[in-house]
């Protein structure tokens, strides 16, 4: 019996950490949590002269995005892909969800990634 319960017990805490993926337009319900998002990369958005951030749009391209994915410069070089050669390719990303609160359209985005996939 206790064997049993502890068989519950694990499959049960297991359960409580599995991560569902999600889309671009779901990202919105999912503002302030840890999330996994799978799509096709829509536009990019590669650092201007003088700037810092670099942009992944998700299933729409700007300025019809639902989902941003936000990449620091100095992250670049992190990657096992370059960003600018990704237009049409699958991208599977994990990270928090956020608005930039500046952002007038509030479109939910992960800022620097913990695991970043592109196929």
């Amino acid at each position: 019996m206790k064997l049993f319960s502890i068989l519950i017990f694990l499959i049960f805490s297991f359960l409580g950490f599995s991560q569902d993926t999600i889309t671009a337009t779901q990202a919105k319900d999912f503002i302030g949590k840890e999330i996994v998002l799978k799509g096709k990369i829509a536009s990019v958005k590669m650092a201007g002269e003088g700037k810092s951030t670099n942009y992944i749009n998700v299933d729409f391209a700007y300025p019809n995005s639902v989902f941003t994915v936000v990449i620091p410069n100095y992250a670049l070089d992190k990657l096992s892909f370059k960003i600018e050669d990704s237009v049409g390719k699958q991208i599977i990303v994990k990270g928090k969800v956020q608005v930039y609160d500046k952002d007038v359209k509030q479109i939910p985005q992960i800022f620097n990634p913990g695991f970043i996939q592109v196929k």
